[in-house]
Formats: C-alpha cells, structure tokens, sequence
C-alpha cells in the first residue's frame, strides 16, 4: 500500500525515486522503535528447549540480535547463549570442555553444545532401549576395577 500510493500512484508527492530513496521510505514506513525493542526483548528472553534443538537456539539469538538497529557484540550473544542453555550443559561445556568466552567465540560454545545434546540424546536411547537395564539387572561395572582386570590377563 505505502509503496503503490508513494513511488507508483501518477498522483503522488514526488515523481522520481532512486532505488536507496525507496528503501528508505520502506523502511522509515514499516520498521519502528517499537519492532526494534521487541527484538531485543525476544533476544533476552529466549531460552533453550531440548525439543527444538542447541542450534535452533542459537539462530533464534542470532535471528533476534539482526533484527536489531545496533547488532550486538559477541560477548552479548556468549552471554544470552549460556545463560539460556541448561545449568548441565552449561557446566559441562565450562569444565568438561575447558571452553572460555575470553578465548573460545561463541560458534566454538555452539560445536560443543551440538555435541553434548548429541550424546545425552545416545546415552537416553540406550538407556531408555537396554534389555538388561530395563528388567534392573543392569550390573555397574567401575571403570578401575574393569582396567586392573583387562591389564591382569594381558
């Protein structure tokens, strides 16, 4: 509408529009302080769901902050990103992985979140589909005593 009735109507204001010009007019029409907060919001809210998915939350923290006038730093995304992500995840990406936002940018956080939600999706099937460990005649077995053995035969 604002286009049909501004750049093409033969009655309207200004005759000749440049390329850039119509852009802008676009953009001053439809993008406003308002939708410009709403982004920031929504990247400050968004939170993880093990559902959709490490990498459908970082591309809805990555769709928000471009939907921002001012692009956020990557210590911002870091930060949205880890607090937004599981208390175990979290740890385990810190300690287990030995990751740090002063060395390691946030894609880095993204490899290794990819990798933890693959795994304790495996470790589930597995213990959700073990015959052994359904029926309780699961045996623990410590990974000590199973190496003194295995070294013992040898």
């Amino acid at each position: 509408n604002w286009f049909r009735r501004h750049v093409l109507h033969t009655n309207r204001d200004k005759q000749d529009w440049t390329f850039k010009e119509v852009l802008i007019g676009l953009y001053n029409h439809f993008v406003n302080a308002a939708t410009m907060q709403e982004a920031h919001e929504a990247f400050r809210t968004a939170v993880y769901d093990a559902r959709m998915g490490i990498q459908t939350f970082y591309e809805e923290l990555i769709g928000h902050a471009q939907n921002m006038a001012v692009y956020l730093d990557e210590f911002t995304i870091w930060e949205t990103f880890l607090d937004g992500i599981l208390a175990e995840m979290h740890h385990a990406l810190i300690c287990d992985d030995n990751l740090s936002p002063e060395v390691n940018a946030v894609t880095e956080f993204l490899v290794y979140a990819i990798k933890y939600e693959q795994s304790a999706h495996t470790a589930m099937h597995y213990d959700q589909h073990s015959s052994r460990h359904a029926q309780g005649h699961h045996q623990s077995l410590k990974v000590g005593t199973f190496l003194a053995k295995h070294s013992e035969m040898e």
